[in-house]
């Protein structure tokens, strides 16, 4: 069986996204902050939305369609929801492109050694 094939560019998308969503997982699990998302907060989530339809939108089954309305509020459930999505599709992604991980073939697909929040 062939592995399936994922270019450079892809990969650096995925690395880039990994490190939105790591952010946004903190930021849902970790600060818990209370109240709406703010206008910045929902741009920000909508383009990593952005990234993330770029990505997935080629990929058998992962089905992400998402992207928000910046102008509507945005509530701490809807942020947590669509950070679980986001996670979960990130998981798919990274285990079916497996074989591309440091000890695979020196591509990197998701170096998340640096701990966000640990300072």
């Amino acid at each position: 069986m062939t592995k399936p094939h994922l270019s450079q560019r892809a990969i650096v998308a995925y690395n880039r996204l990994s490190l939105e969503v790591a952010a946004l997982n903190y930021l849902t699990r970790i600060a818990k902050p209370a109240g709406t998302l703010g206008l910045e907060g929902r741009i920000a989530l909508d383009r990593t939305l952005k990234l993330a339809f770029r990505l997935y939108r080629r990929e058998p089954g992962l089905p992400f369609s998402g992207r928000i309305d910046t102008s509507a509020p945005l509530t701490n459930a809807d942020l947590v929801l669509l950070v679980a999505r986001l996670t979960t599709c990130c998981t798919a992604f990274e285990e079916r492109y497996a074989h591309l991980k440091e000890d695979g073939g020196g591509v990197s697909l998701s170096s998340k050694a640096m701990s966000i929040g640990s300072t």
